[in-house]
Formats: C-alpha cells, structure tokens, sequence
C-alpha cells in the first residue's frame, strides 16, 4: 500500500486545483502529526486509506481556494465578525435541533451543510437557495448509510456544526471519531488551538462577505478550547444545552462508535469507556474556563426537557438574555421547521450504556459535578 505523506498529499492538491499557496495560518504541524498518527496507529485497510487521503486532499483544496479567494477580494479580510451566538452544549443535548430552529429567524444566519463543505467561490445572497454547489451535496448525501442519519440528520440546506469551519486546519477533534489515532488525541489536547479558531474566524468572513446575517453556530467541542474561542470572538452570546449524562453518554458512544467500527478490532466496550473519559475532559476543560471567565450575561443554559417540551418558549429565553426580540414570523417559521421534521423522522436510534462498558448509576456518579451543578434531571434510557 502506499504510504500516507504530507507531500504527496500537498501535491495531490495542488496539481488537482493548479494553486500552490496554502496561506499564512500554520497547519503543517497539525497535518505531520495526523498523517504519522495515522499510518502508525489507525489500522488503515486499502479502502480506509484511499477514503482518509481523498479527505485529506479534500481540505488541502479547500484551503487553497479559500486562500485563492481572500487573494482575489481583499474585501472578505474586512469582514466584521460581530457578537455570534454559539450554542456550546455537550452533544446530543438538542444543539443540533436548538440550531436548526434558530436557523429558521431570517434574521440569523447558520452555515449550511452545502456552504462549509464546497465554501468557495463565496457564496451569493441571490443565489443562496438555487447554488448548484447544494444539488452536489445533496447528491452526496444520498449516499449516507441510513444508519449515520439515524444517529445525526443531515442535509444540504441543513444547519451543520463548526467542525467543517475549522476543518481545513487540520486541528480537528472530529477526527478522533472515526480513527483511532492516540497520539494525535493527545497531541490535539495539549495543542495550542489559535490557528483553528483563526482557520473558523476566516471562514465566517468569507461566507457572509455577500451573504450576511447574525451568525448563530454550534459545536459541543468547542469546550476543548473555549478560551480560545472567547479571545477570537469576545463579544459571542453562549448558549449552554443541558441533559441527564447517563443518557448522553451511551447516545455519543453509538454515533462515534458507528464511525469508528470500520477498524479492525474494534471494541464497543473499550472505545465507550475511551469516549466517556475524552467526553467528561472536554467538558471539564469548558467548565473550567466558564468558572475563570464568570460572566451573566454571556452564557444562557437550556435543559433538553424544556426545549423538547416548548421550544418556542426555550428561544424567547435565549432571545430575552441576549436583548433580543423573537419575530412573529421567526416564531411562525420555527413551528413550521417543528412540524415538518419530528424528532425521529429517520428512525429510532436505538443504544445502551451496558453495551459500552458502561452503566446509568455510573455515569450519573461520574458526571455528578455536572449534574448537580446544573440541576439536570434524570431521564429513562432512550
């Protein structure tokens, strides 16, 4: 099998794209780290290694372009990213139904799974809803295993998490997920995490340079760096989604086990007891700068009982925190997303703690700081 380089990634890149400047933001550390990590440790079969360098390619390319971009319009670099709204809650917590739902204020503005994937050229507000680019995607995500869906919706015009807004940094927590690359993890855990935020902040200039809006955005794995994120964007309105430990942690350990199964041996009950421990740093971590950096009126908390059980009333809590005022038609809009898109409109997603090496009473002693900070609730299993 040939092997994973650095260089031969790069030259992929840009002889597919004819660019050969990568920008000014530092990332070869980070892409020499995973790639080592990944031909060392990940196990890579023919098709995982023809699947993991097409990604990598990927980004190289998209980084070139977003370079090439920010060349050719100077005008992006002007871009003011002003007070974002950053729902930075544990995962499946409702952020990712929390987002969508903001999404539909036209008023806001979510990046789209279309947009983050294939950003460049810059997208146009007059072409927003007819861009080719989301035919592309959607053909894409036609391609989905049912079973991914089940565990996280996506589509094309779909709100999507920052993970694809910092990607192309190669500093990217997502990709522990589907490899099993510990030396990268613990690379990731001590890293300095400015060139992503950097990486994110850009992104964001470029996609409303001429389609703007208020940004409202979402990524549970921002806490692995929240400090970080707070000196990129020291004006952001966070929003912290809340939900029984014991029920959120075997749910995350279905959807990242499904990612990471494709590695020979893998084994649902060490990698859930692995994922727990990554899950309970990154909120430590996250917590941790929250206590250090105490501020009321920037962090606004919302239980998954009560957003599922009136989601309107959970977005006039967020809009009434951040002095902001809930349309009628946003209202209207949002009701509409409700009804169209019940909870489990790709099936039930079915998991237990037990078949991770975990258990309910556990995980609720082990997530107690958490919990009972927070007063959050127990639930049934899911």
């Amino acid at each position: 099998m040939t092997p994973l380089t650095v260089d031969a990634l790069i030259g992929t890149a840009t002889s597919a794209t004819g660019l050969d400047d990568l920008g000014d933001l530092p990332f070869l550390e980070p892409l020499t780290v995973l790639v080592e990590a990944l031909e060392r440790e990940a196990q890579l079969d023919e098709s995982r290694r023809t699947q993991v360098s097409g990604t990598l390619v990927g980004l190289l390319v998209k980084r070139l372009q977003l370079v090439r971009d920010r060349a050719l319009h100077p005008q992006i670099a002007e871009e003011v990213v002003k007070a974002p709204i950053i729902v930075v809650g544990a995962p499946r917590t409702g952020s990712t139904h929390l987002h969508a739902l903001l999404g539909q204020d036209p008023a806001n503005r979510v990046p789209l799974f279309w947009e983050q994937n294939l950003p460049s050229p810059p997208p146009e507000r007059a072409t927003y809803d007819t861009d080719p680019r989301i035919a592309q995607i959607e053909a894409a995500v036609a391609q989905m295993p049912a079973d991914l869906l089940k565990r996280h919706p996506v589509a094309a015009n779909r709100p999507e998490q920052c993970n694809l807004l910092l990607d192309w940094s190669f500093i990217n927590f997502a990709l522990l997920a589907s490899y099993d690359i510990p030396s990268y993890r613990d690379w990731l855990f001590a890293a300095d995490h400015s060139p992503a935020y950097d990486s994110h902040r850009r992104m964001l200039q470029h996609l409303q340079w001429r389609a703007p809006g208020q940004w409202v955005l979402k990524y549970p794995k921002h806490l692995l760096a929240l400090d970080t994120l707070l000196q990129t964007y020291p004006d952001a309105r966070l929003v912290w989604t809340h939900r029984d430990p014991a029920v959120v942690l075997p749910s995350v350990a279905s959807l990242t086990g499904y990612m990471r199964s494709p590695t020979p041996g893998y084994d649902p009950v060490r990698f859930g007891r692995e994922w727990a421990s990554l899950e309970e740093m990154v909120l430590r971590r996250g917590l941790s700068v929250r206590d250090r950096l105490p501020d009321p009126a920037r962090d606004h908390d919302i239980h998954y009982r009560d957003l599922m059980r009136d989601p309107i009333g959970a977005i006039e809590g967020v809009y009434a925190q951040f002095g902001m005022t809930l349309s009628t038609e946003a209202a209207t809009a949002m009701q509409a997303w409700i009804d169209s898109h019940p909870q489990r409109e790709h099936g039930t997603h079915r998991y237990s703690a037990e078949e991770f090496g975990l258990s309910t009473a556990g995980l609720r002693r082990r997530f107690s700081f958490y919990s009972e900070r927070f007063g959050i609730a127990t639930e049934g299993s899911a």
